[in-house]
């Protein structure tokens, strides 16, 4: 039987000092989709953040385990986890303009990522990069790479912020709340592009949001938080038709959802 891709067991953490999430299990399989859901403030963005090693200094894991692939992210050092991320996890940011540097172009920091993990063929990188640039509806993706984020909009650098987490095709992606910051026609072409790269690549997604509606539409499995503990947790279509907890059966009803179609 082979190993989950990612698997938290018995996890707590804290903030300086308060706890934010308890008790945390959670499961999932190569090129599954799971989305965790919750209001602000559940430790959905926490939890992921951990699970990348990218909690702050003031954030601590107090107990538990966190695998990838069967290995202790807790136990691994700086520079193992340097080598997974990218090729292995990836992450999308709420906000992916505060994670871009302010002086250095597009193109030199998605460079940058690539030559990182053995890819330093410039038109290599260049051309991938367009390719998603097009999907995300990006036009003039050479004036893109030669900007620096300054010069683009919020919405620009959330897509090119997007790019970045998907242009190695890793076997894991985090995506944390990845299209709020978008209009909604971006926001279908980015979804549908996550669940394209589900499909042929086999990437396992954890998408955190608020929006209930876009875990209906692409996940596989629906972890409910509230509060920094697991209130709900199990197939998609089984918690949405047939939710077991009143909290659960809130958000379904505050959200609209996505009609598939």
């Amino acid at each position: 039987m082979s190993q989950p891709l990612l698997a938290l067991k018995n996890v707590d953490i804290s903030y300086d000092e308060q706890p934010m999430v308890t008790n945390m299990n959670l499961k999932m399989e190569h090129g599954e989709i799971l989305g965790i859901v919750g209001e602000s403030g559940s430790g959905k963005s926490t939890l992921i953040k951990a699970a990348m090693g990218l909690l702050d200094p003031a954030g601590l894991v107090n107990r538990g385990d966190i695998f990838y692939k069967n290995q202790n992210v807790l136990n691994m050092n700086a520079e193992k986890l340097r080598a997974l991320r990218g090729p292995e996890m990836g992450m999308i940011f709420q906000n992916c303009g505060s994670a871009l540097c302010p002086i250095r172009t597009i193109g030199a920091q998605l460079y940058e990522t690539m030559e990182q993990h053995g890819i330093k063929d410039k038109q290599e990188v260049d051309s991938r990069a367009k390719a998603l640039f097009k999907k995300f509806n990006l036009v003039d993706s050479d004036r893109i790479l030669n900007s620096y984020p300054f010069e683009l909009s919020g919405g620009m650098n959330q897509r090119v912020g997007i790019v970045m987490a998907m242009i190695l095709k890793p076997d894991l992606l985090f995506a944390d709340e990845p299209t709020s910051a978008l209009d909604v026609t971006v926001q279908a072409q980015v979804i549908r592009e996550m669940i394209k790269l589900r499909d042929d690549f086999g990437t396992g997604i954890v998408i955190v949001t608020h929006n209930i509606g876009v875990v209906s539409y692409m996940a596989d499995k629906v972890a409910v938080m509230y509060k920094g503990q697991l209130v709900e947790y199990g197939n998609t279509r089984d918690v949405i038709d047939n939710p077991q907890e009143a909290y659960t059966r809130q958000l379904i009803q505050a959200v609209p959802r996505i009609r598939k179609g």
